[in-house]
């Protein structure tokens, strides 16, 4: 497995064999009307940037993930896979587990977040082996067609809170 800094052709590569859930989970939150036009607006949006990787299963973009700062010190993950994540599911897993969060909090973040379809329960169980937890039930009428989605954070112990 490979993982390095996803580029607007990774991007576009994953997200046109991306698994049906997340389809309908990222075009539920964006206005573009079919597979293809989703994969050129991930694309645009999302390749060639510092905070958005790609991994690899063999020479095969998998999946794509990425750790954009929202707000100081608070990142939103993105993430979406083809049907190749379960072969390097683990591996990702223990990456952003042991290396991508702990340096991100050593460089200040203290909460990590993440909106899911309602639905998407596969999504779900994968952000609560990462250590984020519901934060809310679900949110009606979020996505275009009145999809509801759940928001999923990670925030540091309550002992470090001020």
């Amino acid at each position: 497995m490979k993982i390095e800094p996803a580029t607007a052709r990774d991007v576009w590569q994953v997200a046109v064999k991306m698994r049906s859930a997340d389809y309908e989970e990222f075009s539920a939150v964006s206005f573009s009307r079919s597979r293809a036009e989703l994969a050129e607006d991930l694309a645009a949006r999302y390749g060639d940037r510092h905070d958005v990787l790609v991994a690899y299963r063999g020479e095969t973009p998998a999946c794509i993930g990425g750790f954009i700062m929202a707000r100081p010190n608070v990142v939103t993950l993105l993430f979406f896979a083809t049907d190749e994540f379960p072969h390097i599911g683990l591996g990702i897993t223990r990456f952003i587990r042991q290396n991508l969060f702990p340096k991100l909090e050593q460089e200040g973040v203290h909460r990590f977040e993440a909106v899911s379809l309602a639905t998407h329960s596969e999504a779900h169980k994968w952000l609560g082996v990462l250590g984020l937890t519901a934060e809310t039930g679900p949110m009606l009428d979020y996505g275009r067609d009145g999809e509801a989605f759940i928001q999923f954070a990670k925030v540091r112990d309550v002992q470090d809170h001020r």
